[in-house]
């Protein structure tokens, strides 16, 4: 048997060796970057939406001062004052006063007790004078000074929190069921009452529930409760008036209650608030 010649003869090309499969890197889980984009921007809109419901803590003290007299265009009412605990003399009779107010100013009349009948104190803006039968003129005093046991004489004049603190508003919480707003008022006049209060006032009612009256250093000196048991008609509304305030010392028993009563709504003449007419 013949053999092929080798140029009849093909060749088969080697195989080449398979090279081995590389193994599949595992897929990276995809970051969350659009989830925390929507959440970081669902708290960047619910805080917005949250500081654009929070009321405003001026116009809050706005609404509370008109139901003590504050900002309203004319008003008359009287006042009487009675002392009780620590300091107080049982056989001194009560203090009454008949006052008037008119938006930024008062007028406070001294109609007992008897002795000190005819003491007039007025307030014109951040400014008051005292005078009574004796003097020559007016003097200037301080809303700060006391005016009968725990009662200073800025407590007894129109209350204008609005215009004499700067208001922040520091949180929600009930006084005696009652949801209050709380309110951290900073003096802005060396003529203010007080160099601090916490104020809480009805979230319903808008009106002053309780106050904490404290120094500069925060320190509490009095505190007080408010009632209102008197209505009033002005422009057209009907508005809570403040009818007892009892005002508390942070150290003794000693407290002083002012009744509100024979309140009067009618305009007050400009020289009423004239301090040359006080002479």
């Amino acid at each position: 048997m013949s053999l092929p010649s080798i140029s009849r003869m093909r060749f088969i090309r080697p195989i080449r060796p398979i090279r081995p499969i590389r193994p599949i890197r595992p897929i990276r889980p995809i970051r969350p970057i659009l989830p925390m984009r929507a959440l970081a921007l669902g708290a960047a809109m619910t805080a917005a939406l949250a500081l654009a419901a929070a009321p405003d803590p001026n116009q809050i003290l706005q609404h509370a001062d008109q139901a003590r007299g504050g900002g309203l265009p004319g008003l008359t009412w009287e006042l009487r004052i009675q002392n009780s605990g620590a300091r107080s003399n049982d056989d001194d009779p009560p203090m009454r006063l008949r006052i008037q107010a008119a938006d930024d100013a008062s007028l406070a009349e001294t109609l007992e007790p008897l002795r000190s009948k005819g003491s007039r104190m007025l307030q014109v803006d951040r400014n008051m004078w005292l005078t009574k039968p004796g003097l020559k003129k007016p003097v200037p005093i301080s809303p700060r000074q006391r005016l009968s046991g725990q009662a200073a004489i800025g407590d007894i004049a129109a209350t204008n929190y609005a215009r004499e603190y700067r208001a922040t508003l520091l949180r929600e919480e009930p006084v005696n069921g009652e949801p209050c707003y709380v309110l951290q008022l900073a003096a802005n006049t060396r003529q203010a009452t007080y160099d601090r209060l916490l104020y809480w006032v009805s979230t319903s009612r808008g009106t002053a529930v309780q106050a904490e009256f404290q120094a500069l250093s925060g320190k509490k000196l009095k505190s007080a409760q408010f009632e209102y048991g008197n209505r009033i008609e002005s422009q057209g509304r009907s508005i809570p008036f403040v009818s007892r305030m009892v005002i508390s010392d942070a150290l003794t028993d000693a407290r002083s209650i002012l009744e509100y009563g024979r309140i009067v709504v009618k305009a007050v003449p400009a020289t009423t608030f004239d301090v040359s007419n006080l002479e």
